[in-house]
């Protein structure tokens, strides 16, 4: 070749995109290589003097390896080798995997050694453009149904690879993001989760090149993964360098069977395609359409990525979220295609299922199905679908014993009825032969636009429910007489326990003794009268407040009855404390025994209260003690009265004593057969012992008139008395008493004195004893004075009542023995006075130095307040210690005529009258 031409060809040589090379075809030494390729080489080897070396020495070991068998088989047999496509991946940081046409051929030159002629030329682009049109066509494929998502993920990975030599990526989706389609995509259920409490979650559902380890990665939407970065900022992120972003999980690689964490990581955010135009719109709207995942590249060493490998990256993410959506319309044309089929099936099996008769009408109420139990019911076959209601009707089997409609206008009425909401209950005798009660209903169907497209008629059977009504209205009628017999009864019952219970209420409010009903559980109190809580707070008992009894007793309800009488200190009749478990009440409820006792308390004040407590158990059905009831009787007053009665009976014996010792001295003396007496003698005695009789005469009629008194049983004979007449009578009755007292008796009574209204014996009795008892403690010489003075009423003129005072200068009565002084069985003259002092101990000076006393059992008092109050007044007392004492009493003015003559008794039977 010319020189000419030889510069020509080196010009193109150095401006040709085509690597060339010639090598010698013994040793492959570099015998040229032109401008383009030294390029490409300089990345592997960075001297400058390239010519002379060999491949091997150039190249790195993997490309040496595979291209040195087909630099010797040319060398060898000097056929042509051409490569079409061949990858090669030493630019990945720069340009990711390239491809190449590699042409080797043997080139001779007259007179020169052999070599080998190897031409490259870089295909990439048309190499990537075939294979992303491959990939789009294996992926819309792919597409098939809804169950091909994860083959289309997968050949986008296997796509991935193919292009770029990507030897570890991965597909990550959002939970909810893709439907149920295969088990590892199980729980990512269809649509866009809302915002809930729930954290959301990521996870892998296709990989290459990860470590079993994170072949099922997972992890929580956070900002410890990079899918949460790109879903807020919706665009692709770049880590060239996993090291400068420790705050990020990824999943492991696999690299020789061992994980390791990626050093530089791509990710490609998935997009929801927009449902008009998915490219345009997602270049423009990226930022508001939802992420349903991410496509990562990753590397084990930290590098680059070339941006076209990003765009091309970026492309298949779109087919990606184009297979995602065309997934989730697949589940759902899917889904609804199974609903519909299964509402069909599950349709006719409810219709066929139902024991209910069901009919469908068309608008113009033809039959448009029929179930079979009301084909049964009605004696119909297969041929009734398509017919009208009436030509139906017409070869039914069923006769109608009533129906709530007209035959002639039958569809009219029955849609009336079906718009309306009606139901009828029919009777009918069915194809069968069998009499039915049926409850029919009637029902429009309306479709969206609310036209009504069928009617639904169903006939349901309740022969067996009305005949239950009937027989149970039946019941209800003979119940409710029951009832209202029993009501009756138990209201009769609950009127007549009200009353009892109103009864026992009141009873124990009216009892004079205390009531305590005690449960044997607790020993609270269950119930408690009035009277028991007043007699408790005598005994010094907690119960407050003692200023309202009624209180008190709500109070005292639930209280622990064992502790309040443990604090109370009762004595036996020994005098010793009594311990609570020797109580009536404790016996009750320990032992189940009725028991009485008779206790005594000394309270505060030093007053002694004498206690009669009874106590009996009270038992359930199953004999165990339920509760004991405790009654609480003061005894003190019985007591005191036994007391007295003790010691009125040893007077009484005493005082009867000395005048039958009299008179069997008498009688003695004048029957002893050694004493001769004269008649006068003998007169004398006898005179004594007949006075000694009237003595035990009158007190035995004090004894009587004091019982009739107690018992109220006295009586009266009430007459006109005019009160100078009575004060003669008295005065004579006295005379010997005056006489022998050296005292005089003073009578002041004003003129022109109205007769008075009583019983005249009484009074006089009354006045007998009052005078007695002055003219006993009247000092010598002194006046005892019987004072009449008339008393008016108000502003009237004339005297309603006349006041009759008996006066004395005596010792006087202190108030203490005033309390005592009209009392039965308690006079104290009788009762505190030494047994010299006693009746029959006459003697003036004696009596004047002893306290007042009364004549015989020293009832006279008793019996005259109970004469005066009979009369409706009172008998009174005003003395004080040496100032005398004054006893008066009232007696009402005679408004009547007073009769002229009277019988005249005895003094000796005054206080007798009325035996």
């Amino acid at each position: 070749m010319d020189s000419g031409n030889s510069e020509q060809l080196e010009y193109i040589l150095d401006t040709l995109s085509i690597g060339v090379v010639l090598l010698d075809s013994s040793d492959f030494r570099i015998r040229y290589i032109n401008p383009y390729l030294q390029t490409l080489l300089a990345a592997f080897w960075q001297q400058a003097e390239i010519i002379g070396r060999t491949a091997a020495e150039l190249l790195p070991g993997t490309v040496h390896t595979a291209i040195l068998p087909l630099l010797q088989q040319v060398a060898t047999n000097g056929k042509r080798i051409e490569l079409a496509e061949v990858p090669f991946e030493g630019f990945l940081e720069i340009r990711g995997r390239t491809y190449w046409r590699i042409v080797i051929e043997e080139h001779r030159v007259s007179g020169q050694p052999g070599q080998l002629l190897v031409t490259l030329q870089d295909i990439t682009d048309a190499v990537r453009a075939q294979l992303h049109i491959q990939a789009v066509h294996a992926i819309s494929s792919a597409l098939a149904g809804p169950s091909s998502l994860p083959l289309v993920l997968e050949r986008i990975l296997s796509v991935l690879q193919e292009t770029f030599g990507s030897k570890r990526c991965a597909i990550i989706l959002l939970d909810n993001s893709v439907p149920a389609i295969e088990p590892r995509l199980a729980d990512l259920e269809e649509g866009i989760p809302e915002k809930s409490d729930t954290p959301q979650t990521a996870r892998v559902v296709a990989q290459l090149g990860l470590h079993e380890v994170s072949q099922n990665w997972q992890a929580t939407l956070d900002e410890k993964i990079l899918l949460e970065t790109v879903t807020r900022q919706h665009r692709t992120r770049i880590i060239t360098d996993t090291s400068t972003t420790p705050q990020y999980n990824f999943p492991y690689l696999n690299h020789l069977g061992e994980p390791h964490r990626p050093g530089s990581v791509l990710c490609v955010p998935i997009f929801e395609p927009h449902t008009d135009d998915p490219r345009s719109q997602a270049e423009a709207n990226n930022s508001s359409r939802t992420v349903f995942g991410v496509i990562e590249v990753y590397h084990l060493r930290a590098r680059g990525f070339p941006a076209e490998e990003v765009s091309l990256l970026e492309q298949f993410a779109q087919q990606a979220g184009l297979a995602i959506q065309n997934a989730r319309l697949f589940r759902r044309i899917d889904r609804l295609a199974r609903t519909a089929s299964r509402n069909v099936r599950q349709k006719e099996n409810i219709m066929q299922a139902m024991p209910d008769g069901v009919i469908i009408f068309d608008p113009r109420w033809r039959i448009a199905d029929v179930n079979q139990a009301a084909r049964d019911l009605m004696g119909w076959n297969e041929n009734v679908l398509g017919q009208g209601l009436r030509e139906a009707f017409e070869q039914s089997d069923v006769r109608w014993q009533q129906i709530p409609w007209s035959y002639d206008n039958v569809i009219e009425e029955l849609e009336q009825r079906a718009l309306a909401g009606n139901s009828d209950e029919i009777k009918l005798t069915g194809a069968n032969g069998r009499a039915y009660t049926i409850q029919t209903s009637y029902t429009p169907i309306r479709d969206e636009l609310g036209d009504i497209f069928a009617f639904i008629v169903i006939y349901h059977d309740v022969t067996e429910q009305v005949a239950d009504r009937e027989r149970i209205e039946a019941q209800v009628i003979a119940r409710t007489t029951e009832l209202k017999q029993r009501n009756q009864a138990l209201q009769e019952a609950q009127e007549a326990q009200a009353i009892t219970s109103a009864r026992m209420t009141v009873l124990l409010e009216r009892l004079p003794i205390g009531v305590i009903l005690v449960a044997a559980e607790n020993k609270h109190i269950s119930v408690i009268n009035r009277q028991a809580v007043e007699l408790l707070q005598r005994l010094g008992a907690p119960l407050a407040p003692a200023n309202d009894p009624e209180e008190a007793v709500l109070r005292a309800i639930n209280q622990d009855c064992a502790q309040l009488l443990q604090a109370l200190p009762m004595l036996g009749p020994s005098g010793s404390l009594v311990p609570y478990e020797e109580h009536p009440l404790a016996i009750a409820l320990m032992q189940g025994e009725s028991n009485e006792a008779e206790l005594h308390i000394q309270t505060s004040d030093g007053q002694t209260i004498y206690l009669l407590l009874n106590a009996a158990p009270l038992r359930a059905l199953d004999g165990s003690i339920e509760s004991a009831i405790l009654v609480l009787q003061e005894i003190s007053r019985i007591k005191l009265l036994e007391r007295a009665r003790e010691d009125f009976f040893t007077t009484m014996a005493h005082e009867l004593k000395t005048p039958l010792a009299n008179i069997r001295a008498h009688l003695s003396a004048l029957l002893a057969p050694d004493l001769h007496w004269t008649n006068e003698a003998q007169l004398d005695y006898l005179q004594t012992a007949d006075q000694q009789v009237d003595r035990l005469v009158g007190m035995i009629n004090h004894f009587l008139d004091a019982s009739r008194v107690e018992a109220g049983a006295l009586r009266l004979e009430r007459e006109p008395i005019l009160l100078p007449e009575l004060f003669e009578d008295v005065q004579e009755r006295l005379e010997a008493l005056i006489n022998s007292s050296h005292r005089t008796l003073q009578i002041q009574v004003p003129e022109q004195l109205p007769a008075v209204h009583g019983d005249y014996e009484l009074i006089i009795s009354v006045l007998t004893n009052l005078l007695s008892n002055a003219f006993r403690y009247a000092p010598d010489g002194d006046a005892v004075q019987l004072l009449v003075e008339p008393i008016q009423d108000g502003q009237k003129q004339k005297a309603q009542s006349v006041r009759i005072s008996v006066i004395d200068h005596g010792p006087g009565i202190s108030q203490e023995q005033q309390t005592a002084l009209f009392t039965r069985f308690s006079t104290f003259a009788a009762l505190n006075r030494p047994s010299v002092d006693r009746p029959g101990q006459p003697e003036p000076a004696r009596r004047q130095k002893a306290t007042r006393w009364s004549p015989a059992s020293g009832l006279g008092l008793y019996i005259s307040r109970g004469i005066i109050e009979a009369h409706g007044s009172q008998l009174e007392l005003a003395s004080s210690p040496g100032h005398g004492a004054t006893f008066a009493f009232t007696l009402p003015i005679f408004k009547g005529k007073r009769r002229l003559t009277r019988p005249t008794e005895p003094p000796g039977t005054a206080l007798t009258k009325g035996e």
